[in-house]
């Protein structure tokens, strides 16, 4: 099935990793360093201001942010707006930290990036480590075997899901009891796409943003549906919603911030109304009240 979008709001710098949390959808703009609530009115309003970019977070159910602030490479636990250090990974990553999956074992993964590819785009073909974080902030790294990890989930059958934006694949790893990772394979390939965030679906299909478009994928690489996006660019997807079937989805038309300099913001965020609800982390963090 095709789907054409709906814009919801706009305009933001560069939208990304939109979380469905109880009853309300969130997303945050990574360069304004801003975490967002979309308010019952539709509007976005600002729940956590940092003073750096950010981009993975997540909301604990006693109501406390951890936050990836993405160039200071570390983790911050933020309570009543005060953000300490929770995992500080300074000494392990070249550049900056990415997205992040919390499991309910309060394991974290974190991508990790070690070149700036936008100072040198050079660079982006080198490969960059996934990251283990304990519940004790303690700082590993989980994997090598990605070349630039981004979106994560986890599968129904317990298997950390993660999309491999410059491989065009989505990885699947056996997750073990202290967090590390074994039995790479791969759950899809995707070839000509970019994955970026990704999320699972009831029947264990999962939505990758791709940039142009917005694809739900089964284990294997069979396309079922298609999210056409124009001229802009997905960034992530969540799904959420009171029956858990709206497809949240940030985008941005480009992803050189010079040009975003230069011409402004186009940061958007979508939303389009899909069959099968959405399911497991990170669609759906923390029951309901």
């Amino acid at each position: 099935m095709h789907y054409t979008p709906d814009l919801l709001l706009k305009p933001f710098i560069f939208p990304e990793a939109p979380r469905w949390y109880r009853d309300t959808f969130y997303f945050c703009d990574i360069d304004a360093g801003t975490l967002y609530r979309i308010a019952p009115d539709r509007q976005p309003k600002a729940i956590y201001v940092h003073g750096s970019p950010v981009s993975g977070w997540v909301r604990l159910d006693d109501g406390s942010l951890l936050v990836v602030a993405g160039l200071e490479r570390r983790i911050v636990a933020v309570r009543d707006g005060v953000a300490t250090t929770y995992a500080d990974a300074t000494d392990k990553i070249g550049w900056a930290l990415n997205d992040l999956l919390r499991t309910p074992d309060g394991h974290c993964y974190v991508g990790g990036v070690d070149f700036n590819f936008f100072a040198d785009p050079t660079l982006a073909g080198q490969p960059s480590p996934l990251m283990h974080v304990a519940p004790d902030g303690r700082v590993d790294v989980a994997t090598r075997e990605i070349v630039f990890p981004n979106g994560m989930t986890l599968l129904t059958g317990g298997e950390l899901l993660v999309a491999d934006s410059l491989t065009g694949e989505l990885l699947a790893f056996t997750r073990r009891a202290d967090g590390s990772l074994a039995d790479r394979r791969v759950w899809a390939a995707l070839p000509g796409e970019m994955p970026d965030g990704i999320c699972l679906d009831a029947d264990g299909a999962v939505w990758v943003a791709s940039h142009h478009q917005v694809l739900r994928v089964r284990e294997g690489g069979e396309i079922t549906d298609t999210v056409d996006m124009g001229a802009t660019r997905a960034t992530a997807c969540m799904l959420g919603g009171a029956d858990g079937r709206t497809l949240l989805i940030t985008a941005s038309d480009t992803h050189d911030r010079a040009e975003i300099r230069a011409k402004g913001p186009s940061g958007a965020v979508y939303s389009v109304r899909v069959p099968v609800a959405g399911t497991g982390l990170p669609s759906v963090y923390g029951a309901a009240a």
